[in-house]
């Protein structure tokens, strides 16, 4: 009956309270937070580049109801134009015969039309054609349709 009574004494001895973790669980734990930090990064960067395209997009209508504005005020023409690098350039005369060039890329997941008019033009009174520009998104997989009405150019937005 001892020798019972002091292997039941042995096993409480090796049957400790543990201090720290296991392998396994270390390893299911590192997995499990380079699973978050992974998703997390990708989401940021979609973030960052959604976030881009919708400043490019207020940026052009902004700058091309300014460039309205502006040769309705001043009685200069003004010319909005699109080069093959996707970049936006709208040309504001000013007085002197001198030229103000606001340029920007659109970002490289943003692209024109190819039936987009390349050159548009704003009398010196503030009235200009009709047209519809159009810019097409690979990230969000949308079209953003800018139809510039006749005569004042008011731009009206249409997603699709």
């Amino acid at each position: 009956m001892k020798k019972v009574q002091n292997l039941g004494n042995m096993r409480l001895l090796r049957q400790s309270p543990r201090l720290g973790f296991t392998l396994l669980e270390t390893v299911i734990g590192l997995g499990i937070f380079c699973l978050l930090t992974t998703v997390s990064l990708y989401n940021l960067k979609d973030y960052q580049a959604r976030l881009e395209e919708k400043q490019s997009l207020e940026w052009f209508k902004d700058t091309f109801k300014g460039a309205f504005n502006h040769a309705y005020l001043t009685h200069h023409s003004s010319k909005f134009m699109i080069d093959n690098k996707n970049t936006i350039i709208f040309d504001i005369s000013a007085e002197n015969k001198k030229t103000k060039e606001i340029k920007r890329k659109l970002p490289s997941t943003m692209s024109f039309n190819e039936n987009s008019q390349k050159e548009y033009t704003i009398s010196s009174s503030g009235q200009a054609s009709p047209v519809t520009i159009t810019i097409k998104s690979t990230l969000t997989n949308k079209t953003y349709k800018y139809t510039v009405q006749l005569g004042w150019g008011e731009i009206i937005e249409e997603k699709t």
